[in-house]
């Protein structure tokens, strides 16, 4: 039997889950109890992980954040990991379409966004050094301008199926990497 740390873990879990699927074909407006009840959980086991809809958004952009690192850390052994882990944005899609949302409605200027923002470029800053050193990129790319990056692939693909959004993705990275010239 699970003990109650585990069942207390894995109540998180599902809400999180939960938050990304419902998140990702609702918005991030949506009423938390859609959520609460998608997850199987009671809205008390909510609020003993979340305080609120801006932690459970600050959750999902840390989860967010650990699966960018380890997909970084994985891709660095390439020379040309920075072109990889963007093509491999393209698995994420769905929700990157989210995390785009979730950057959008907090506070840039908040603590934790500030922490986010530096953790991303530390993680991100040896995959971008790695590929101006290879000259696979433009030599004043930045942090900054991968969330650009991730920002148009996640937002000009909503309102589309995911089989679509996949499609148009994998078109709008073509085009990013190669350009529109002929």
């Amino acid at each position: 039997m699970p003990s109650r740390q585990q069942l207390a873990a894995q109540n998180r879990d599902e809400l999180l889950n939960a938050a990304e699927e419902i998140l990702r074909t609702h918005g991030v407006y949506v009423p938390l109890q859609v959520i609460i009840d998608h997850a199987g959980v009671g809205r008390a086991t909510f609020y003993r992980n979340f305080d609120d809809r801006k932690a459970l958004i600050v959750a999902l952009l840390e989860k967010g954040t650990r699966l960018l690192e380890r997909r970084a850390t994985a891709f660095l052994q390439f020379d040309d990991g920075l072109i990889r882990l963007i093509e491999d944005l393209l698995n994420e899609l769905p929700l990157l379409v989210v995390l785009t949302d979730y950057w959008r409605i907090l506070d840039r200027h908040d603590p934790v966004m500030l922490d986010i923002y530096e953790r991303r470029e530390r993680i991100l800053q040896p995959l971008i050094d790695q590929a101006i050193r290879h000259k696979l990129c433009r030599p004043d790319l930045t942090a900054q301008d991968f969330g650009i990056i991730t920002s148009i692939l996640g937002s000009s693909f909503q309102g589309y199926a995911t089989d679509e959004q996949a499609r148009l993705a994998r078109r709008a990275v073509t085009l990013l990497l190669n350009g529109i010239k002929n």
